[in-house]
């Protein structure tokens, strides 16, 4: 079974995305940055969805990624805000998928096995 990691720092959402998608795929859910680097460091992650504003914590976090694990699909969700544009397009080539809030959780959902390539 493929394995998603969730990040968000409001508890609410994570549990929320565990639930939704908890019959398809092992989900670890996490408040905690440090938490998803160490999962990808251990190449437990499958695919990761942050749901975070582009920042430059995010970016590092990127990078780490790329570096430890290339094929490592990550999907950032948020609230659009224009003056994120430059440095959400910045990080775009670091990720596979950004969903701006509030999205659809059908949509994502139906994105998932697309970026596992399990279809």
């Amino acid at each position: 079974m493929k394995s998603v990691v969730v990040y968000s720092p409001d508890f609410s959402l994570c549990y929320s995305l565990l639930m939704f998608l908890q019959n398809h795929y092992k989900v670890v859910a996490t408040t905690s940055l440090d938490a998803v680097s160490a999962m990808i460091r251990n190449s437990s992650a499958d695919l990761v969805i942050l749901d975070s504003e582009p920042n430059e914590t995010i970016e590092r976090l990127l990078i780490e990624v790329k570096n430890i694990n290339c094929d490592t699909p990550i999907v950032l969700t948020y609230v659009y805000n224009s003056k994120l544009s430059v440095i959400e397009n910045k990080i775009k080539p670091n990720i596979k998928e950004i969903f701006y809030k509030p999205f659809d959780l059908n949509e994502i959902s139906t994105r998932i096995p697309n970026l596992l390539n399990v279809i």
